[in-house]
């Protein structure tokens, strides 16, 4: 699924999925996603309804997603920076708990009451990403192009009513650079400075 799809997606009726793989170096739009599946979650109370895991405590994974929220209907489980999906040149196999993730996503459906989210660097294409393949929503966010970023960046001056032409953010993104978070910051204080007046740039 692309990011444009997956934003659809959650900004419509449709109910979250049951798994969500989140990965790339476009930070930006990745967290405005993770953050709409988690407003579109509901309410959150840490250790009952939602968990956090990382590669500290990703061995919990399993019990995590067969344990029930207590009192609520959903549990959402978020796994950051787990290594589950790291390929190590050097091992013929993964390690033992990418075996057994793996394993138990081979074996198992998740279930409706849990919403896992994988929210990751990189994603490499390993016997977790396999498993997790059959039943997750799969996203990668990478950098975009120039006119993605000047569509972009010219919702944003249009939120402000301001009018920047192409040509102006061409060159914006020329000075600045691509990534995202940096231009809609810098953006936004070019726009903050020169006010809601029409043909600003």
């Amino acid at each position: 699924m692309t990011p444009e799809n997956l934003e659809k997606e959650l900004n419509s009726e449709k109910p979250l999925s049951s798994v969500y793989l989140l990965y790339g170096e476009e930070k930006f739009l990745l967290d405005n996603c993770f953050k709409k599946i988690k407003k579109k979650f509901g309410e959150l109370l840490q250790g009952i309804n939602y968990v956090l895991l990382d590669e500290n405590s990703v061995d919990n994974l399993i019990y995590e997603i067969e344990s029930p929220a207590f009192g609520y209907d959903k549990k959402l489980i978020i796994v950051k920076n787990s290594n589950l999906f790291k390929k190590d040149g050097r091992r013929k196999t993964g390690t033992p708990i990418q075996e057994q993730v793996a394993s138990y996503f081979n074996e198992n459906k998740i279930n409706d009451d849990v919403v896992l989210v994988f929210v990751e660097d990189t994603a490499d294409k390993n016997d977790v990403f396999d498993a997790i393949s059959k039943q997750a929503v799969i996203v990668q966010f990478t950098e975009l192009d120039e006119l993605s970023l000047i569509r972009k960046l010219k919702q944003i001056a249009n939120l402000y009513k301001v009018n920047v032409s192409e040509s102006d953010l061409k060159y914006f993104i020329e000075i600045s650079g691509t990534n995202m978070q940096y231009l809609i910051n810098e953006i936004r204080k070019l726009i903050e400075f020169a006010g809601p007046r029409r043909n600003n740039y």
